[in-house]
């Protein structure tokens, strides 16, 4: 009796061993990872969101993607299901995995998580919470008048602050970073451009309230300085935004740069002693333009008042004539003039406007204001004229020709 029991537990003992050898094979097979993904906090749904799977020893370009739920490979709502021998280098014990939901291209993602390969048939990594992105409540762009609205109106030869303010909403509380507002034309330029004061304006350094509103909120100014002579167009304010899990955000907004019509002008200038039945020397007047459109001029002149027909009033109260006041809007000419040079290489002044088309730009160049139109003047004294003599010169700005 003894000696067949112990007969019996030798069968036993091998038929155990026969049972493990043929279930190993079988487990090594596959190894399959599943995990559980959670709904965003804003609402949105995990179902049918993407992960990927890969061993980061081997790089993420040897990965494994999933569908969540059921129309992924677990079948079932928001779980995903990978099986891990599938990978180039299929994994193995002790193996540690990395899986995150990634985004594509709604900008819905969640951290990394890892999980150990056991011995087991499957393992089941920890759960995942769907990351959302910074949510974009409102968004507008601005100058700092109050009327009006929705439009821009800029500062002569200056600055005009303007200011995309964006209310944010971060669900999962994550920090925020990547702040980058870029203000530019739409017709001139576009997002990612190189900075032009006339054209594109960046701020990677927006102004962060995280005091405003609910918990989660933020209120984020981003300002320009916009300068004078930016163009007249319908202008974007892009914003972009990210949180601490590159989850990004972006949103627009327009509004519109109004024309700007300024000109700066030499204050005075005086043609200094000139003997009567002379004419003067050569007076320069510069003619700058400081708005953001091509421009004409108008110019009249007058002595006391306008209309009175006269270009200067002196002190023997004799004044000179409206006609012996003239300039050129174009070219210099030097040196002494007889009478007949001066009347032909110069235009006399009226006494009623008259408008110049003079074309000139509005300044292109960040560094040097290349707006300026220099304007060329003489005076001929006729015979009894004395004294000290004093008028007045009126120049105006009109829209240039190629002006909305």
């Amino acid at each position: 009796m003894f000696h067949y029991h112990y007969l019996t537990i030798i069968n036993k003992t091998f038929f155990l061993i026969l049972i493990i050898l043929l279930v190993l094979p079988f487990c090594s097979s596959a190894h399959y990872i599943v995990g559980i993904v959670n709904d965003a906090h804003d609402g949105e749904i995990a179902n049918d969101h993407e992960v990927v799977l890969w061993n980061p020893l081997n790089g993420i370009q040897d990965n494994l993607t999933d569908i969540i739920g059921i129309n992924g490979n677990s079948n079932a709502d928001h779980i995903y299901m990978f099986d891990c021998e599938q990978l180039s280098t299929p994994c193995e014990i002790d193996d540690e995995l990395k899986i995150k939901v990634y985004d594509t291209g709604n900008g819905y993602l969640s951290k990394n998580i890892s999980v150990i390969v056991t011995g087991a048939g499957y393992d089941t990594a920890e759960n995942i919470t769907l990351n959302s992105p910074p949510a974009i409540l409102s968004l507008s762009v601005d100058d700092d008048l109050i009327f009006p609205l929705n439009q821009i109106d800029l500062f002569a030869a200056s600055t005009r602050n303007v200011t995309c303010e964006v209310i944010i909403e971060e669900y999962d509380g994550d920090s925020l970073f990547n702040i980058i507002a870029e203000f530019f034309g739409e017709a001139s330029s576009f997002y990612g451009d190189s900075d032009d004061n006339n054209t594109h304006y960046t701020n990677n350094s927006c102004y962060v309230n995280d005091s405003y509103g609910t918990e989660n909120q933020s209120q984020i100014l981003c300002d320009f300085e916009v300068e004078y002579y930016a163009n007249s167009e319908s202008w974007m304010c892009n914003f972009t935004i990210e949180d601490n899990y590159s989850a990004s955000s972006d949103e627009s907004d327009s509004t519109f740069i109004n024309q700007l019509l300024s000109i700066e002008v030499n204050s005075s200038f005086d043609f200094g002693k000139v003997d009567s039945l002379l004419v003067s020397n050569e007076s320069i007047m510069n003619i700058t333009n400081m708005g953001n459109t091509k421009i004409n001029i108008s110019l009249l002149g007058y002595a006391i008042n306008e209309g009175d027909d006269f270009a200067m009033n002196c002190s023997n109260n004799q004044n000179i004539s409206i006609d012996y006041l003239r300039y050129n809007l174009t070219a210099s000419t030097f040196g002494e003039l007889t009478f007949g040079e001066f009347n032909n290489y110069y235009l006399n002044l009226t006494g009623s406007s008259v408008i110049k088309n003079t074309g000139l730009n509005f300044r292109q160049n960040d560094l040097l204001n290349e707006a300026v139109n220099s304007t060329y003047w003489r005076i001929y004294v006729p015979e009894g004229v004395a004294g000290d003599c004093q008028g007045n010169i009126v120049i105006s700005a009109t829209l240039g020709e190629e002006s909305g």
